[in-house]
């Protein structure tokens, strides 16, 4: 009999330390990784579109404007 009570235990821990184990996997870490891999695009965006404007000055079309 304790042998029967001690086998479901185990196993219903075993069951809770996988719950818990997928639980931080999908609602913490993969959100986690996301967030931060956004963000680097985001600023790979804003240093990408900073230096295209930087060459645009040096090397693209002047805008014509009204002349004096």
């Amino acid at each position: 009999m304790l042998r029967a009570m001690l086998t479901v235990v185990a196993a219903a821990n075993g069951i809770w330390t996988d719950t818990v184990g997928l639980l931080f996997t999908y609602a913490v870490l993969l959100p986690a990784i996301a967030t931060g891999l956004i963000v680097v695009a985001m600023v790979s965006a804003k240093g990408e579109k900073r230096a295209n404007e930087e060459l645009r000055g040096r090397w693209g079309r002047r805008r014509s404007g009204p002349r004096d």
